[in-house]
């Protein structure tokens, strides 16, 4: 194993980077749709009850993929701040 097994192992986490990082551009970018809708129709950024529904959400998911729900909504928390900041930028 050594040094060889860790070097393809730290390029596997590398190449799941790379579609985790793709994925949370392809959200962000519907975050910017969704934040021109809203400033077209005159709705607010911020929609508290959403929120709520996407952490439980993340929670779940974490709970069925053998994750801590606790550090999947902080990630989720992070996610979802910068969505609100890609919205409020329109």
């Amino acid at each position: 194993m050594g040094e060889d097994y860790l070097d393809i192992k730290r390029k596997e986490i590398a190449e799941y980077d790379r579609k985790i990082v793709e994925l949370l551009k392809k959200r962000l970018d519907t975050a910017t749709e969704i934040g021109v809708y809203k400033k077209e129709h005159g709705l607010e950024v911020r929609n508290h009850a959403v929120e709520v529904k996407v952490v439980e959400r993340y929670r779940k998911l974490g709970e069925e993929f053998g994750l801590n729900p606790d550090r999947c909504e902080l990630i989720c928390r992070i996610i979802i701040q910068e969505s609100l900041n890609a919205e409020d930028e329109c």
